[in-house]
């Protein structure tokens, strides 16, 4: 799917489409703003870079750095669409891409991990501010 102009990022990234664990595999073509690189990490979803100018070229080279992405090779500033189309390919078909899906997958298991964590952690705070240490206690003893 191509979308020109705004587009429901989130929307777009859980579609079952980028979902790499099944046969269907997808990817993420974007500039690397903060925002829409940190939603497709979170979302185990590959990135090809596309990097413009301001932040966008720092944060395609921590997606790249971070193994969950591939930046477009450009001359003289420009894209060519052959250099896009290979990245593409790799980051979403060959088997030299397996490594970025596979390492965009186990980023974004850990972060979901961590995530269940501090909320479990939150609530067991909250619960002993209800009720006391002692209820604590008790449930970690279920």
């Amino acid at each position: 799917m191509a979308v020109q102009g705004w587009a429901p990022r989130t929307k777009i990234l859980m579609h079952p489409s980028t979902d790499i664990s099944g046969d269907i595999t997808g990817g993420f073509v974007g500039h690397c703003g903060w925002s829409s690189s940190l939603e497709a990490i979170v979302f185990g979803v590959p990135i090809t870079a596309m990097p413009i100018h301001l932040d966008q070229p720092l944060n395609a080279k921590l997606v790249v750095d971070l193994g969950v992405g591939v930046e477009v090779w450009r001359e003289d500033g420009s894209y060519k669409r052959e250099e896009v189309a290979k990245a593409i390919e790799l980051v979403v078909v060959q088997e030299g891409g397996e490594q970025v899906r596979k390492r965009a997958k186990e980023l974004s298991a850990r972060i979901w991990e961590r995530q269940e964590e501090e909320q479990t952690s939150a609530a067991m705070k909250k619960l002993e501010q209800v009720f006391g240490d002692q209820t604590t206690l008790n449930l970690v003893k279920l």
